[in-house]
């Protein structure tokens, strides 16, 4: 009996020890974060957030977005408009009122950022598409996650697999294969679903090198709606609660895809929706400086994607009025 309580106790003070040291180190980390953006003197802030105390293993593992080659059967054709033809500020949270984005939606710790932020193009591209802004279109993850072939939880995968499956293939609404954190199986999917799908009429890329421009980016949102980017994640990101980040310290953690809405010239900022859940940011979204599209670092924007229309089952709804683009 004594020798098991022994035992209890050495565990008790193990576990207790491991706690004080993983809280240690992540106040140690944040500190580090603080102090190089007061030493570089930029505008965001930075503190606790849903994924800052997750381990590095769980935090690599939000990043999953794989650096792509391009896609021979998928053009880029798209030009960017001139300067004094782009507005100074845009989003499409706020289109004369109306808010053409989906709610923001959490991947867990699962590397499928590619395929959240194409769901969530296409999300977007449907609420234009039928003129429903403000509505909750809340489409399946799981599905192109699990039946695809883009890639997986553990390694992470490509959005221009994942686009290619929106538009021949489809996905159907969240109920049907609700998201699991997992890879899943593609047979779990609700009988029938492929009949009255919701697909991408076409994707095709904005950009595929490097640097990409604020022009380009501009052109890209403003004339074809919310579009994917691929990012370089670093440590210090997962501390972003607010402000204009730029990178300013820690490790490359690997790739992700994220969702563009909008820009800010006040700023010098674009607005970006994540798929970190709303408990991360700025309510799961973040403003990013101009300057990280050529930064060797975070590379933003490397690689973008867009999306021309899009059909499904929208009950009600009713052609989307061209006076909502710019062109």
């Amino acid at each position: 009996m004594r020798a098991k309580r022994s035992v209890l106790a050495t565990l008790v003070v193990f576990s207790w020890l491991l706690l004080v040291a993983t809280v240690t180190t992540w106040a140690g980390d944040l500190a580090s974060v603080r102090q190089a953006i007061a030493a570089a003197g930029v505008s965001w802030t930075a503190g606790e957030t849903s994924v800052s105390r997750l381990s590095p293993d769980e935090q690599a593992r939000l990043c999953g977005g794989l650096a792509e080659t391009v896609q021979g059967d998928v053009v880029t054709n798209l030009d960017a408009l001139p300067a004094d033809a782009l507005p100074a500020n845009y989003s499409w949270r706020d289109v004369n009122g109306k808010n053409f984005v989906t709610p923001v939606r959490n991947q867990q710790t699962c590397g499928s950022c590619f395929v959240f932020a194409p769901v969530a193009a296409l999300e977007s591209r449907l609420l234009r598409t039928y003129n429903r802004p403000g509505t909750d279109i809340n489409l399946s993850e799981q599905i192109p996650l699990s039946c695809s072939g883009a890639g997986n939880c553990a390694n992470g995968g490509y959005a221009s697999t994942a686009s290619t499956y929106l538009k021949t293939t489809g996905t159907a609404r969240e109920t049907c294969y609700p998201y699991t954190n997992t890879d899943g199986t593609c047979g779990t999917a609700c009988a029938n679903w492929q009949i009255a799908p919701y697909k991408t009429t076409n994707w095709s890329y904005a950009n595929t090198t490097f640097p990409a421009t604020a022009a380009l980016l501009k052109t890209a949102v403003s004339t074809k709606g919310p579009v994917v980017a691929r990012m370089v994640v670093y440590s210090d990101f997962y501390n972003y609660t607010g402000g204009v980040y730029t990178k300013v310290s820690g490790q490359n953690m690997g790739g992700h895809f994220v969702l563009v809405v909008g820009w800010d010239d006040r700023t010098s900022a674009f607005l970006v929706k994540n798929s970190w859940g709303t408990s991360w940011g700025e309510s799961g979204y973040f403003w990013i400086a101009y300057s990280e599209l050529a930064s060797v670092d975070v590379r933003f924007g490397e690689w973008v994607y867009v999306y021309d229309g899009a059909t499904g089952p929208m009950a009600g709804s009713v052609p989307a009025d061209n006076s909502l683009l710019l062109r």
